[in-house]
């Protein structure tokens, strides 16, 4: 999987916000036992945790996914437009996909412009 700024999670202090940020995010919403579980800065790991929150929240409930993609400031048109690029990826592949580039994205601008 090809990530615009990933290699910023190969820095133990900026995964370390990654991993912050997703669980805070997760919690705010209500859904903390949800949480990735994130042990190594592998994409492959961060990537498979994420899809398993994604599809257990989405077995859940669709409005607890929406809630969770708000809380992260993903819009269903942001969704929708990836889904059309990628009609080749499953709808959970293409959030999971989306959440790790919009929280690294918040990380990575915490990190430079602070």
């Amino acid at each position: 999987m090809k990530l615009d700024n990933f290699h910023y999670l190969e820095k133990p202090d900026l995964f370390e916000n990654f991993k912050i940020q997703i669980t805070k995010d997760f919690e705010l919403c209500g859904f903390l036992e949800y949480a990735p579980k994130l042990r190594t800065n592998d994409l492959n790991h961060v990537y498979e945790e994420i899809l398993k929150s994604v599809h257990q929240l989405g077995k859940r409930s669709s409005s607890n996914l929406m809630n969770l993609l708000y809380r992260i400031d993903l819009s269903e048109l942001q969704i929708k437009q990836m889904n059309q690029t990628e009609p080749e990826k499953s709808f959970e592949a293409i959030i999971t996909i989306a959440i790790i580039k919009r929280i690294l994205q918040k990380v990575v601008f915490k990190h430079l412009y602070s």
